[in-house]
């Protein structure tokens, strides 16, 4: 069980993160956060975090030069636990936090983004679905990050293609890109 988490990286490093006040909620590992930002341009990027949670991972991307970061979850628990965060953090003004479904976000999203990180709930068929309806929000040179289970198979839709994948004990990592149709 996790009891703390901070800031990995970047100027905020070292920083609190709250936690959301429910058992179910997982959190991405600091290696993980650490090995995304190690591996990504994130200076200047629009962000977008779908399945937020406590929102650790766009607040790991905002200390390391994203500008903003778009948050949606559709627990009110999340969204409470990411404005406090953004408050302590004292980054609200790089953030928009967004209370809805991510696959009803993904149907109607009008912005686009450079970098989508999603970790919805494992093993419940989400991540899929979030696929089919991620292109909506990808830029041309957009870098879409999927963690998920070891245990489910993704099935991405033809315009992704497969950039790398890892593997952090029971989590894996995909990077996907749109594929270049030209």
């Amino acid at each position: 069980m996790i009891c703390l988490l901070y800031i990995e990286s970047g100027e905020l490093k070292g920083r609190k993160i709250e936690l959301v006040p429910n058992a179910n909620t997982r959190y991405t590992p600091g290696k993980v956060r650490l090995a995304l930002v190690s591996m990504l341009d994130l200076k200047g990027k629009k962000v977008l975090e779908l399945c937020a949670g406590s929102g650790v991972v766009g607040f790991e991307f905002l200390s390391n030069g994203a500008s903003n970061v778009f948050f949606v979850d559709v627990s009110i628990r999340s969204i409470k636990t990411i404005e406090k965060n953004a408050k302590n953090l004292n980054v609200k003004d790089n953030i928009k936090v967004i209370k809805k479904d991510a696959r009803i976000f993904l149907k109607s999203a009008k912005e686009k983004f450079d970098i989508v990180f999603m970790d919805p709930p494992f093993n419940l068929g989400i991540v899929n679905e979030l696929l089919n309806f991620v292109g909506n929000v990808l830029k041309e040179d957009s870098i879409l990050i999927v963690e998920h289970s070891k245990k489910e198979k993704l099935t991405p839709p033809d315009y992704l293609e497969v950039l790398s994948s890892k593997k952090y004990g029971d989590v894996l990592i995909d990077l996907f890109k749109l594929k270049n149709i030209l």
